[in-house]
């Protein structure tokens, strides 16, 4: 049995021992691993940690694990939920100004500070753009923030141009300035066009809907045999060849809101195929097939917020081939 650490305060441990109990009640099938990952808490050594009071919780883990538990934050800790609600009072949601003496961005607060002051971007703005609560922008703006995690700088790095290593560790130049225009790997294709023949175009009926979840699958709802959800004309040689419509937006960019997946179930899949599998909790996903090995299929995300998935071949109904993702335009009524 593990015994808090004599670094923390009677309160923290209480919160912990709170928190300890929740997460037990309400995480689910999730891993420590892939709850410090999916909620930007840390490892799974920070995570447990924080839950078995060997660590004491920041607002910034307070806020990821009451993201992830679906509870607020005072349902654990009132203390901590006292300081987000004072910071919130305190700190307004505009763009910043750079203090005197920040300029030079010594701390990742400043640095932070100088971005949203450069780009015009207020805390709210920040937080949708690296898809965060309001509550850790503000966390990152304190004197004694943290660095900045490397899939943030990156992010903000495609948006804006800044420099990751001098987002994190405040080396180098702040601004990427030697970025060129990448090289194409093949010759320029000609500006004519090849129109794909008529006659491939087939009818593929339409046999359920995905439903696309915020924990990165979705689940299908197929109809009966002889009943259908209108139809699609694609390209195809596969006569079983049908369409799922998409309901959501976790699996973005790849899959949008109202489109469909076409899957071809008569065609052999090799490593890096997207996949359409369905598992026997009744998981349906789509995937790409990284590898098949020792009798585990392994798959990687679509949405890069999800991690390699391994799942034992005896486990899986159905592991079958995407041949296209289509726009709604498409659908057609029975």
């Amino acid at each position: 049995m593990s015994r808090p650490s004599k670094t923390l305060e009677a309160w923290q441990a209480e919160d912990a021992a709170r928190l300890k109990a929740l997460y037990g009640e309400r995480k689910g099938k999730m891993s420590q691993e892939e709850f410090g990952s999916r909620f930007e808490i840390g490892s799974q050594g920070m995570v447990w940690q924080y839950l078995n009071a060997r660590r004491p919780l920041n607002i910034k883990a307070a806020t990821g694990f009451a993201r992830g538990l679906g509870v607020e934050v005072d349902a654990f800790s009132l203390r901590l939920a006292e300081e987000i609600r004072r910071a919130s009072s305190t700190v307004t949601d505009t763009v910043p100004t750079v203090p005197s003496g920040a300029e030079a961005g010594g701390k990742p607060s400043d640095r932070l500070r100088i971005v949203m002051a450069e780009q015009h971007l207020d805390i709210p703005g920040v937080a949708q753009l690296l898809g965060v609560e309001s509550a850790v922008v503000r966390s990152w703006l304190e004197q004694d923030a943290p660095k900045l995690h490397l899939h943030h700088a990156v992010k903000l790095q495609e948006a804006y141009g800044y420099s990751p290593a001098w987002l994190i560790n405040g080396k180098g130049e702040a601004r990427l300035s030697n970025l060129q225009e990448a090289e194409l790997d093949e010759p320029s294709l000609p500006e004519d066009t090849f129109p794909i023949p008529q006659s491939v175009f087939k009818r593929i009926p339409v046999r359920g809907m995905a439903q696309l979840g915020d924990n990165g699958h979705f689940v299908d709802i197929e109809y009966p045999v002889g009943h259908g959800d209108g139809y699609l004309y694609f390209p195809t040689a596969d006569p079983d060849a049908y369409g799922l419509r998409c309901n959501g937006e976790s699996m973005r960019p790849r899959v949008k809101h109202g489109e469909f997946v076409v899957v071809e179930p008569n065609r052999a899949v090799t490593n890096g195929d997207e996949v359409l599998v369905k598992a026997q909790d009744g998981r349906v996903m789509v995937k790409e097939l990284a590898y098949v090995r020792d009798g585990v299929v392994h798959l990687s995300s679509v949405n890069e917020r999800h991690g390699m998935l391994r799942i034992p071949q005896e486990q899986i109904v159905r592991l079958q081939y995407v041949a296209g993702i289509v726009k709604s335009s498409v659908w057609r009524p029975d």
